[in-house]
């Protein structure tokens, strides 16, 4: 038992002399107790192995109380047996008191508990004070003897030392700490950073420790420059910026995973700074974020919205939600740089202008067309293009209708005509070499057949369809009232007059105000739709987007929710403008005249509604005319 008795002895000088509680030497003692009687019931003495087979065996089982402790006892044990001392990660510090701290720390810890009273219980601040006094004592023992001198590098190793009993245990003491350094935070003594740590490093992947500031060398050094050559802010102001999109977030009805992660991307970037004493500009922002980016998986694009974000109110002072912030350039941005000077000039020109975003979208993309492939025929500056390069562009350039390419060429002719206009080309009437392509042209009226009639009418009239609400409102405007998708994602509550059963409202392609009757089913639809599934946002439009912000929605989803009520539909050129062609269609089957029709439809005039009447098939029936009397081809009357 001479093994047995030196470990013990060892065991019970270290707990000893580090002041652990009463309780938990009282629980080592029944251990060693309990063990001793154990080997020498078997006639062995101390080992590892032998302990293992004891602490198994049903007849030495320990209480529910007790086991917990006896298991961290022979751990204990094995450390002396094996290395001749405890290791630091088996040290688990339960301390008798907190009366081993000195004054300063103690008096600190004394405040924090005196903040919690009137707030919790005893039994709570009782709780807290364990925890936050054993966190105190390992930064004493550790050479930091008040609160300001406390250390990131401290709170850290702390983290990885600390053992508990289990996960309840340690998420505990975490939000003890956390509270306590929020409350020095408050009296100014500690950085913000000293309030998240703990959190972020508790829900970091196991052993990442602080990988938010997993850094090379020549990112800090990469910071140091932009902090000498830029304006910056401290991390307070950053912190600002935080709380203020995180409002906006809240307002605007944004999911908890959404503000979460919104939340922990401009946290982290403050602890970066913090502990590195950095400042903030968004540019050190971005350069951080791409070297850590690969911590953050599939939320990346979410995190880099959070920092653009912050970045625009940090330059602007205002974000907005609807911006869509990219990670990668789009292509326009990737044309080759001789010509990147001239097409961005012409491009902030257009903005100023005060073009939709669509319709500048469509000159980058023609503008992107263009250069690229002067790029690669050898062309290395506007000064060599030759009329013969625009014509063989304008061969080479394949789109799927003359409309398209007449639509990029007329933008591509534009830019042609600023490039002459700012000296960027030798021949200033280049413009002239890219004409149209065909001339105007009628297209074939296409409208639902009546099995498609028959699913959609089925899909709206469902409870358990496939249709949301505001799809089957939207596509009742069309079908029943012959609303265009631009009309219908522009109805206000406003225009509604729910007692007269009308809507009133000005078409956005003529600018003509109309009022037309709404039919019971369009109204119920609506009624249902703003009321049960609507998002009570304060937006006058009647359409918002099903996710945050709730913003309004855009024509595409008109197409959208006919796509999903006719899934196998597949129409090329026939989107959700087909529901106004069969609404006409309909009214004119019906015995509608043309007139009527086009007041229906908010017309002017029955120019556009007689390419309508080709489609009423039973009544063209009855005015046939003879090819012969039309004086077309010789045909034989008798056959």
């Amino acid at each position: 038992m001479k093994i047995f008795d030196d470990v013990t002895r060892q065991v019970r000088f270290y707990l000893s002399e580090n002041h652990y509680c009463h309780s938990l030497i009282k629980a080592n003692e029944r251990c060693f107790r309990s063990l001793e009687a154990y080997l020498k019931e078997k006639g062995v003495d101390y080992s590892p192995e032998i302990a293992k087979k004891w602490i198994e065996d049903p007849d030495y089982y320990a209480s529910s109380t007790d086991r917990p402790h006896w298991k961290m006892a022979l751990v204990r044990l094995k450390d002396i047996y094996e290395h001749g001392e405890i290791l630091t990660e088996h040290d688990t510090r339960h301390l008798m008191s907190y009366t081993v701290l000195y004054e300063g720390l103690r008096n600190s810890l004394d405040s924090y508990l005196e903040s919690l009273k009137g707030r919790f219980s005893e039994e709570t601040i009782d709780g807290h004070k364990h925890p936050c006094a054993r966190f105190l004592i390992y930064i004493q023992k550790n050479g930091i003897y008040t609160i300001t001198d406390i250390t990131y590098e401290a709170i850290c190793q702390f983290y990885r030392i600390d053992m508990h009993r289990g996960h309840f245990e340690k998420s505990h003491t975490n939000a003890a700490i956390s509270s306590m350094m929020a409350y020095f935070w408050s009296e100014g003594l500690v950085p913000y950073g000293f309030t998240i740590i703990i959190h972020y490093l508790s829900h970091g992947k196991r052993n990442q420790g602080c990988y938010w500031n997993d850094v090379p060398t020549s990112i800090h050094e990469s910071i140091a420059e932009f902090m000498k050559s830029s304006p910056t802010v401290s991390t307070d102001r950053l912190r600002e910026y935080r709380d203020y999109s995180m409002q906006l977030h809240h307002e605007n009805g944004y999911s908890k995973s959404v503000s979460s992660a919104h939340k922990r991307a401009i946290d982290l970037l403050i602890l970066f700074l913090e502990m590195n004493g950095h400042r903030y500009n968004p540019e050190i922002a971005i350069v951080w974020f791409n070297s850590i980016c690969h911590y953050f998986g599939k939320e990346q694009d979410t995190m880099y919205r959070s920092l653009c974000m912050v970045a625009e109110y940090h330059t602007a002072s205002c974000i907005d939600l609807v911006t869509v912030h990219r990670r990668k350039p789009g292509a326009f941005y990737l044309i080759p740089e001789w010509c990147k000077e001239a097409a961005v000039k012409y491009v902030e020109s257009k903005k100023k202008e005060g073009w939709a975003r669509s319709t500048m979208d469509m000159i980058r993309s023609s503008i992107t067309r263009f250069c690229n492939y002067l790029d690669s025929v050898g062309v290395r500056s506007f000064m060599e293009l030759t009329v013969a390069h625009i014509k063989q562009f304008n061969v080479n350039d394949r789109h799927k209708t003359p409309y398209g390419k007449n639509a990029y060429n007329t933008r591509i002719r534009k830019f042609l005509i600023y490039l002459g206009e700012n000296g960027y080309v030798l021949n200033p009437m280049l413009f002239v070499s890219l004409t149209c392509t065909s001339a105007p042209r009628e297209a074939i009226i296409v409208v639902l057949n009546e099995e498609e009639m028959a699913e959609l009418k089925k899909q709206i009239d469902s409870d358990d369809s496939r249709l949301s609400l505001r799809k089957k409102a939207m596509l009742l405007l069309g079908l029943k009232m012959g609303l265009r998708a631009s009309d219908v994602v522009n109805l206000s509550i406003d225009d509604i007059n729910w007692d007269k059963a009308s809507i009133r409202f000005i078409q956005q392609k003529t600018v003509v105000e109309i009022e037309l009757p709404m039919p019971t089913e369009v109204g119920n639809a609506l009624f249902r739709y703003i009321t049960e599934e609507r998002h009570k946002k304060g937006e006058r439009n009647i359409f918002l987007s099903e996710r945050a912000p709730h913003k309004p929605i855009k024509r595409a989803s008109c197409n959208r929710a006919l796509k999903s009520a006719l899934p196998n539909r597949n129409v090329e050129g026939s989107g959700f403008h087909v529901m106004r062609k069969t609404y006409a269609t309909q009214l004119l089957r019906g015995g509608v005249g043309a007139p009527l029709v086009a007041e229906a439809l908010g017309q002017r005039g029955t120019t556009a509604v007689h390419r309508y009447l080709s489609l009423d098939t039973d009544r063209m029936r009855l005015c046939p005319l003879s090819l012969a009397e039309c004086g077309i081809g010789g045909w034989n009357h008798d056959r």
